[in-house]
């Protein structure tokens, strides 16, 4: 026989406060989530999701707290954890229900851990937490009908948990650059533009096509101080753009102004086989 949960079983109110920290060094924020589940609950939180909007595309070093597990893809529009795991894996409820993690956050408990980092700047958006629910087991074919059809027997966050509003990553806005707006999606650079400052080192990530123009990535060059520093950058599934990191005595990088020089060729848009080049030059201060 099937199982499902009711409604409202997993809606339990819960606090979640969130701090966000910039990286001099990468330009990357970290987004860190605490969940406190106020001790008039009745049951533990065991799921926390975080909603991403539509251009939030570069989420990374995910972090978890012990026993609790993430889910996320390049495909989706959230970042999610669970409480999955268990002190003993033998443990059983004796009537052989589903029993909440040993990891789920107790009520009048707090737990930190939950972390990300995104080049998005902070911004408002909405979490959802689920509190655990036994598992209900229809007694017969027409019970478990009855319960289907009905709109109270979804297990989804979105239908079944609690809703809070929270700071979560927004889109970024690329720098296009300074040349003509016809060719300024060429490259585009994700995590820096004219005038930022760094220290510790520097990471540089930029995208070509950023409308999906055809540029061709073999006529890329990229000078920093007036040096090619064009191999140094390669191509990241991690930040989803072209990415080097310039270090003091192992790259032209110098302590002060620094002055970053692109181009790139690609196809007018519009046109059929107008080459033209996109050239951008933007300057960082550094600080060791």
């Amino acid at each position: 026989m099937a199982q499902v949960c009711h409604a409202n079983d997993r809606d339990q109110p819960t606090l979640l406060t969130v701090t966000t920290r910039l990286d001099s060094a990468t330009h990357l924020r970290t987004y860190s989530y605490t969940i406190t589940n106020p001790s008039s609950n009745t049951a533990p939180i065991d799921l926390l999701l975080i909603k991403l909007e539509p251009g939030v595309n570069v989420i990374t070093d995910i972090r978890s707290p012990p026993g609790w597990r993430v889910f996320y893809g390049d495909d989706k529009d959230r970042v999610m954890w669970a409480a999955t795991e268990y002190f003993d894996l033998d443990r059983e409820d004796p009537n052989g229900k589903r029993i909440p993690s040993d990891y789920a956050v107790s009520p009048g408990r707090s737990l930190a851990g939950f972390s990300f980092k995104s080049v998005g700047p902070p911004g408002p958006g909405l979490a959802i937490t689920q509190s655990f629910a036994p598992i209900y087991a229809p007694q017969s074919d027409e019970e478990l009908e009855a319960l289907e059809a009905s709109e109270h027997h979804s297990n989804l966050p979105e239908d079944n948990g609690f809703r809070i509003s929270t700071t979560v990553p927004v889109p970024n806005t690329d720098w296009l650059g300074n040349r003509r707006p016809s060719v300024d999606g060429f490259l585009v650079f994700a995590n820096v533009q004219d005038g930022a400052t760094y220290s510790g080192s520097v990471l540089v990530v930029f995208r070509l096509g950023s409308a999906e123009e055809v540029v061709h990535a073999d006529t890329l060059q990229v000078r920093l101080n007036g040096s090619d520093v064009t191999g140094m950058f390669n191509w990241s599934n991690e930040f989803k753009g072209y990415a080097a990191t310039f270090i003091p005595g192992s790259s032209p990088l110098q302590e002060g102004r620094n002055v970053l020089g692109t181009s790139v060729e690609g196809v007018v848009p519009g046109s059929v086989d107008h080459l033209a080049k996109d050239t951008d030059r933007l300057s960082f201060n550094f600080t060791p």
